[in-house]
């Protein structure tokens, strides 16, 4: 490892940009932070998604607790192999003895210098002169070890109320997690805090993680913060601090939409903006390091696992087992549960509430990325297969559903043609008039070359009500006019029929 991986510093924050939101959180922090001061430790957790701003608000209540005179310290864990054990607390501790006068820093280890000196050997050489730890059994040693440090935070601390932040837990090795459960019980009567951050995902696949969480929470002095997504407001601002100009409501609406008010998702969607000069015109696009983070998820998962996935993304934000089953022919229903039951640990899909046999992506961004993945020719044809399985499935009623079997055939029409999107489009129209030329129906129809000719033409202008279209994006297309042409010809028939019966 470099130098700069064994003696871990704080980031730095972006001073140039404000902090938004958490204001609860905020607040919540620094009333702990004060009960540490008054020599009430405590324990805090913040956990949440990935780019959701864990460590940022780490980074402001580390800011503020220097304001009220703690000594901070951080250290994290390291994401890969040959990390040795305890390594995100020797890398504290390391910074702490380098920074401290020998007198002092003798004095607060204490007695427990042999073996503190063992996990940081810099002791050593800033007080010379160490004493070779007692030879006992591997257990009386960690023990001996756990004390050691604990008695030495805690003298630490009395001399100066500490801070200690842990970043990123969720890829802590064992013998730090033990190390961690340790303190926590002990700090109770001393000026110690200790943040702590996580991924949720990924803190719920490792069982010792899982274990150790579960253990915290039930110390008084433990308390857990889920950060979730940016409110509509602190969009706003955000949009102000990074583009430096206010965004409409429009775009605020939209950006919360995308992003689901993930901070680091965006950021990188307003930066993808201000790069192609836009200010919101159009579709929200996907940037690359959204991908990135995304991808590092999904990587997790086994083959078969993103296989099912990336079907269910075609489908939509969220989708049915019975209908994805049915898609998936080569999956048994077993496999297809066990593999759904992947996914749901690690939290990129969610049971849909109040819907049996229903799942959601977690994130609206999961389900682009993995849409997007697929090529144009596979995405036609999946939206063919969805489209079909979907209307065996509704039977006889399809009208409730009209609206989702239009934008189907839509995707579909490259391969199937027109006549499905507009039967479905009229449909839907025929139960809510004046939105079936929306964009969720026809924007992907991108065209029908090769599927237009005069007798379907003809067959598709008879009819009786007319339907109002909106034209769609890209609508200057051939197949986007000849998909318009037939559903209007079809709907100045049907609009006169509605007229005599309406008398």
């Amino acid at each position: 490892m470099s130098e700069s991986q064994q003696n871990p510093a704080p980031p730095a924050g972006p001073e140039d940009r404000g902090f938004v939101g958490r204001s609860r959180e905020m607040d919540l922090l620094r009333a702990a932070l004060a009960e540490a001061k008054d020599g009430r430790g405590r324990v805090a957790l913040l956990s949440g998604e990935p780019g959701i701003g864990k460590t940022r608000t780490a980074h402001e209540l580390a800011r503020y607790a220097e304001t009220q005179g703690f000594r901070l310290r951080w250290g994290w864990c390291y994401d890969g192999e040959g990390a040795p054990p305890y390594w995100p607390w020797a890398g504290l501790f390391r910074t702490y003895v380098q920074q401290t006068e020998p007198d002092l820093l003798r004095g607060q280890i204490g007695p427990g210098i042999a073996d503190i000196a063992g996990l940081v050997p810099e002791v050593g050489d800033k007080l010379g002169d160490v004493p070779e730890p007692t030879q006992v059994d591997p257990e009386q040693s960690r023990f001996r070890l756990f004390e050691a440090v604990s008695s030495f935070l805690k003298r630490a601390a009395a001399d100066e109320p500490l801070l200690l932040v842990l970043d990123d837990i969720h890829w802590a090795d064992e013998p730090s997690l033990l190390l961690l459960r340790f303190i926590a019980r002990q700090i109770d009567d001393s000026r110690l805090m200790i943040v702590l951050t996580s991924r949720e995902a990924e803190a719920a696949g490792n069982p010792t993680v899982t274990e150790t969480l579960a253990q915290l929470s039930r110390l008084p002095a433990f308390r857990r913060h889920i950060l979730g997504g940016l409110e509509i407001d602190d969009v706003r601002l955000f949009f102000r601090s990074e583009a430096g100009q206010d965004a409409d409501a429009d775009l605020a609406q939209s950006l919360l939409a995308h992003t689901e008010g993930n901070p680091f998702f965006l950021g990188e969607v307003i930066r993808l903006l201000a790069s192609q000069g836009r200010h919101g015109q159009g579709e929200l696009g996907l940037p690359q390091g959204v991908r990135e983070v995304i991808g590092q998820r999904l990587r997790r998962l086994s083959d078969r696992c993103i296989q099912a996935l990336t079907t269910a993304s075609v489908v939509g934000r969220d989708f049915d087992f019975r209908m994805l089953g049915t898609v998936l022919e080569d999956f048994s229903e077993i496999d297809l549960l066990e593999l759904l039951d992947e996914a749901l640990e690690a939290r990129l899909v969610e049971d849909t509430p109040g819907r049996s046999d229903r799942y959601q992506f977690t994130h609206a961004l999961v389900q682009q990325t993995l849409s997007e993945s697929l090529s144009a020719s596979r995405k036609v044809r999946l939206h063919a297969r969805i489209g079909e399985v979907l209307e065996t499935l509704y039977g006889n009623r399809p009208e409730n559903h009209a609206a989702e079997l239009a934008h189907h055939f839509s995707q579909a029409a490259p391969v199937l043609g027109i006549e499905k999107l507009v039967h479905y489009a009229l449909m839907a129209a025929h139960r809510r008039p004046g939105h079936c030329g929306q964009r969720g129906i026809l924007s992907g129809h991108r065209t029908v070359e090769g599927h237009d000719h005069p007798g379907r033409r003809e067959r598709l202008s008879t009819g009786d009500r007319r339907v109002p279209i909106q034209p769609p994006e890209d609508s200057g297309r051939p197949g986007h006019r000849r998909a318009r042409r037939a559903v209007r010809g079809r709907g100045h028939g049907l609009g006169d029929a509605q007229a005599r019966r309406n008398g």
